[in-house]
């Protein structure tokens, strides 16, 4: 009977948790798993500032403008620029490739990568707004997150350890052995799912407001937890 049981802690596990350390006595070995779904209670906006001119100079320039005129409307909507994150000015040759020609130098791109943190999310049509009326031409990125992840982690987690004792002492009851202690456990921790809103061209949320706002509506954060267990049996 014990060879038995035995054989099935081995079919009913991956070869990924036949890590966890196992007695040479009779267990059982289970799995835990939970998902805990949670409201996002804040995003981070990546957007692209960029500018093409003919000189170098006058395409830095522009994006500075364009930088200058969203931290601007950023502290209108009482945005800290400690929530902004901005990433190094690349400048860089732009070439038109007409056919049976050589390449031709269109002009100089200069483009900066700003990310916005954001707290309010009723606010998120009014950052849009922002960022239109500063000639920024496209949002890249909509990431909603939690401002503090710990306590969903910790739910998940538990939930986690709940499933794997529930699972044992089913098995246990339906084998009509006795569960004893446990013996080892396993963990593998997993970090919250982020979850992405779609990019859209700034010219497209202009012409349709609606069909932007659909596009970032936001949704659940699923986190997942993952605990091995192995446990005694009599």
């Amino acid at each position: 009977m014990w060879r038995s049981i035995l054989s099935l802690c081995l079919f009913c596990t991956s070869a990924a948790t036949m890590a966890i350390e196992v007695p040479q006595a009779p267990h059982l070995l289970v799995s835990g798993n939970a998902e805990q779904k949670v409201e996002p209670d804040m995003l981070t906006l990546r957007v692209a500032v960029t500018a093409l001119e003919k000189k170098g100079i006058d395409a830095k320039q522009q994006v500075d403008k364009r930088v200058a005129a969203f931290f601007g409307q950023l502290e209108g909507l009482g945005i800290k620029r400690s929530d902004v994150e901005a990433g190094n000015l690349v400048i860089s040759p732009e070439y038109q490739y007409p056919q049976n020609r050589k390449p031709e130098l269109a002009g100089y791109r200069a483009q900066r990568q700003l990310a916005v943190k954001l707290y309010q999310l009723d606010k998120l049509s009014q950052l849009m707004d922002a960022a239109l009326k500063s000639g920024l031409e496209s949002v890249s990125q909509i990431e909603f997150g939690l401002k503090d992840p710990q306590a969903a982690r910790e739910q998940a987690r538990v939930s986690a350890v709940q499933d794997a004792r529930a699972k044992a002492e089913s098995l246990a009851k339906a084998f009509g052995v006795t569960l004893g202690k446990v013996y080892s456990i396993e963990y593998r921790n997993a970090a919250p799912m982020p979850v992405y809103g779609r990019g859209l061209k700034m010219a497209a949320m202009a012409a349709a407001p609606e069909a932007a706002d659909a596009s970032y509506e936001q949704q659940e954060i699923s986190i997942t937890d993952n605990v091995e267990a192995v446990f005694l049996i009599d």
